[in-house]
Parts: C-alpha cells; sequence; structure tokens
C-alpha cells in the first residue's frame, strides 16, 4: 500500500514496518513501539521493505553496530526515492546520540525519536504522515511496565521480558548510560504481572534482560533485589523455563546462585561478561573486578550450582593490551572451559575514555586476536561438547529441523537446551518417532549422540506428555 493522500488516511489503512537491530533489549523496545501503534490502530506489516512508513530501530553499542545501522537507514532510503515506502523514522540508540549529525547526512529520515521517546511514536509518526520533520530526542528515562502494549517480534513460545534499563556503571569502553541513562528497575510485582501474562498467552521460556539485571532493585528497595525476583517468578504457572542475561560480576552473589539453584523454573545458565582477565586491563576497564576475583568467581558458579553452564564474553585488542595480556587470557579460556563464549575486538568509541587512552591496538592486530581466541574455544566448546554424548537434556523444540549442508545431520527437529540461549547460543538437532509430533515450545527429554564444535544431536525419548 502506498500513501497518495495521507492526510485522508486513517490510521487502520496505514501499514508501519519495524527493523529491529541489535540486542534482545533492543528488541523489547520495538515490541513496545510496535504495540503502541498497533493499539493507535496502524497496520503492522511483516517487514520494513514492504510498508508505508518504515521504523528502524538502532542500536549504537559498537563501531559495526552503527555502521549496520546505517547501512540498513540508507537501504531503505533507496527505497523511499523508489516509491517503495513513503515515510522513514530512526529511532534508538544511534538517534539518541548522533540524531545531530545524522540529520545533515540522512536528509531522507523523516524523524529521528530518541531512546526514552517510545511512547510518543503514534503521535510521530502522525506528523511525518502530513509532511513534517521530527526530532524528538529527550532525556532518555523511559520505562516500560507491565500494562504497556506488545507486539511479539519472537516466536509465542519464548519472550524477554526487560527487568530494568540503564546502567550506572562506567566501563571504560561503553557509552550504554549515555544512550540509556541510569539504571532504573521494575517493580517485582510489575515483573511477575508481565510474566504471568506471558505464560496466559502460550510462553514456556522467560528470558530476563537488563545492561545490568544483578543490579535489579538497587533504585528503589537500596539493596540488589534479584534473588527476591527470581524466586517471585518460580511461582508462576504455565511457564516452564526463567533465564537470566547480563549478570555483571562483581554483584553476581551467593543470594543469587543459591536462588538459581533452588528453583524449579530458573534454568541454570549464568550469563556473566567478564570483558578480560589481566589485572592492568581489568583495571583500565573499570571493571570493579580483579583477575583473582574472577577465577573466585568461576569456581564459587560451578560449586553453588552444579551443572552450571557459563555463558561469557571478552574483548581483545583493548588499549595496551600486550602480548602477555592476551596470552593471559587465553591460558584462562583453556583453564576455565566456559560452555559458552563470545569474543569482540575492541571497538574504538570517540566518547569513551577508552577511546582517549593511547596504545590502542591496530585494527589488523585485534582481528587477529580475535580469531586466535575464538579458535581456541572451538575447541573448548567441543570438547565440552562430546561430555554430553550418552546422556539425557531436556530440549525446547524450536521447529522442524531444515537440510544443513555444513552437517550431515539426520534431524527432525530443532530445539535448544537449558544450555542455550536464543540465536547466540548452539542448538540440538532431534531425530524422532514420526509417529509422534512435536509443536515449537514442547520440552522433551533427548538422548544425545553426537556432538559438534557447537551444536548437539540426539533422540527424542517417548514421555508422558507425547506417549
Amino acid at each position: 500500500m502506498k500513501i497518495n493522500s495521507s492526510n485522508h488516511k486513517s490510521h487502520r489503512q496505514v501499514s508501519v514496518g519495524m527493523l529491529s537491530l541489535g540486542c534482545p533489549k533492543t528488541l523489547v523496545d520495538s515490541e513496545i513501539a510496535l504495540g503502541i501503534l498497533q493499539k493507535s490502530q496502524f497496520e503492522i506489516a511483516t517487514s520494513a521493505a514492504d510498508c508505508d512508513v518504515a521504523i528502524v530501530n538502532t542500536c549504537a553499542f559498537i563501531h559495526n553496530a552503527r555502521q549496520e545501522s546505517i547501512e540498513k537507514i540508507l537501504a531503505l532510503s533507496q527505497l523511499k526515492e523508489k516509491g517503495r515506502i513513503q515515510k522513514l523514522v530512526v529511532m534508538g540508540c544511534l538517534a539518541q546520540k548522533y540524531y545531530h549529525e545524522l540529520e545533515s547526512q540522512l536528509p531522507l529520515v523523516d524523524a529521528f525519536v530518541g531512546s526514552g521517546d517510545y511512547p510518543k511514536i503514534a503521535e510521530i509518526i502522525d506528523e511525518v504522515r502530513h509532511g513534517k520533520k521530527i526530532i524528538e530526542v529527550g532525556k532518555p528515562l523511559f520505562l516500560y511496565d507491565e500494562n504497556s502494549p506488545r507486539f511479539s517480534l519472537t516466536p509465542s513460545h519464548y519472550r524477554y521480558v526487560k527487568i530494568s534499563e540503564g546502567c550506572n556503571h562506567k566501563c571504560s569502553f561503553c557509552i550504554i548510560p549515555q544512550l540509556k541513562g541510569l539504571h532504573r528497575s521494575r517493580p517485582i510485582e510489575d515483573v511477575a504481572g508481565e510474566v504471568t501474562r506471558h505464560g496466559g498467552a502460550g510462553a514456556r521460556e522467560i528470558i530476563l534482560t537488563g545492561q545490568d539485571t544483578t543490579y535489579y532493585g538497587r533504585d528503589f528497595a537500596g539493596k540488589f533485589m534479584l534473588a527476591d525476583l527470581l524466586k517471585a517468578l518460580d511461582s508462576i504457572e504455565n511457564i516452564n523455563w526463567v533465564r537470566l542475561l547480563y549478570a555483571y560480576p562483581a554483584h553476581l552473589s551467593d543470594d543469587i546462585l543459591d536462588a538459581i539453584r533452588e528453583s524449579k523454573k530458573v534454568v541454570k545458565y549464568i550469563d556473566v561478561p567478564l570483558q578480560h582477565i589481566s589485572d592492568s586491563i581489568l583495571q583500565s576497564m573499570k571493571r570493579a573486578v580483579t583477575g583473582a576475583s574472577i577465577r573466585r568467581l568461576v569456581q564459587n558458579i560451578r560449586k553453588r550450582v552444579p551443572g552450571a553452564a557459563i555463558r561469557t564474553t571478552f574483548i581483545v585488542g583493548y588499549p595496551g593490551e600486550t602480548e602477555q595480556d592476551f596470552e593471559e587470557l587465553l591460558d584462562f579460556i583453556q583453564e576455565a572451559k566456559f560452555d559458552r563464549l563470545g569474543v569482540f575486538p575492541y571497538s574504538y568509541e570517540q566518547d569513551s575514555y577508552s577511546g582517549t587512552l593511547p596504545h590502542q591496538v591496530p585494527e589488523k592486530l585485534r582481528e587477529e586476536r580475535y580469531h586466535r581466541a575464538m579458535a581456541l574455544q572451538q575447541k573448548v566448546s567441543l570438547e565440552n561438547n562430546r561430555r554430553w554424548i550418552g546422556k539425557e537434556l531436556q530440549i525446547l523444540i524450536e521447529g522442524t529441523a531444515k537440510k544443513n549442508r555444513n552437517k550431515n545431520i539426520q534431524a527432525d527437529y530443532v530445539g535448544r537446551s537449558y544450555r542455550d540461549a536464543p540465536d547466540v547460543d548452539g542448538l540440538v538437532y532431534v531425530r524422532a518417532n514420526p509417529e509422534i509430533k512435536y509443536q515449537p515450545g514442547d520440552i522433551i527429554p533427548c538422548r544425545i549422540r553426537e556432538a559438534f564444535d557447537y551444536d548437539l544431536s540426539g533422540e527424542a525419548l517417548c514421555d508422558s506428555n507425547h506417549p
């Protein structure tokens, strides 16, 4: 549908498409914005490239994310020039931080909307439909609640729930506080209300997100309250799994680990971004931890939460990182044997403290260290996965399996274990009795038969739900 006379079109006749970039936290924001538009009677299109009004919800966390955002905006600008779309709106972190520069560089954009201005999106689109150019970038103070409308962009069997927004940390490489503001938490009863609603609508897995989920409650209660939240969510009906992301290592306390261990529904999956192990690099990063405290934390996780799958991330090529620092990191990766690990080459951020530091590591060396670290983790991951051969895992079915050219895997379904968050971790390929049909969201027992670098393969075992 094209707008030939937008002044005479009702909201119901105007299609709006969303391109959501970046992490699950941005995805939640996109769902909120679309929910507001749907409530205002706009038609939600299946694609930002096939609609009247295209919205790009951007990420600006690192250089590559900003570059991807710009490339997507330029691609949609070309569609606007061809008349495929009528209006183009850029929202989120890139708009929040850089709208001054973008306004002149991207003349085909009709509106820039900051990361705290999602509630105004329906009014803004009304304005741009009537030919106005809009810049709506205020302080990033928005925090949604359980009554906020949502339009799901994920499969119905899992939902992301943002328990807090913003961040109080001053990590040297990060500009998140500039993009999202200071930390603010949602009340326990508000989060629980949202989770209850998702469970009633068919969600089987709830994934808790925030810039620092372990800081939860500090703002409204004067103390860390994540353990209390996890206990409250453990009693909600219909939900099978609760997964926790983005735990800051300095605040991953015993009471949180104990709550995870004792919970029936919180999966034993610890996502704790460590970033490095070298004391000098950690100090420069302003991470409030040391190499020794990180090693103690990893040991403590495995002691207090037997069977815990630990996921972490590291930054290589940070300013001043010597070959000795990097070798220490490689030794730690080999020693700790993390279940899941992501490595990122350092991203130069002009407005961050680290951007002012001397001894910036050349980009070529950053990339080289990235590949060396990932090659090591690939071997560690395969070693870890082989330990599951012959064992039983509960698998959440994602859907039917597609033929994978890179693996000679015979499978009927694909799913995830408790060790796997969507999109970032491994998969489990499942062979099943053809007489038994599984649906996305079913959780079934599976015997693991094969191990690959990052994935597993096995056979479904009949259970009481699927005789």
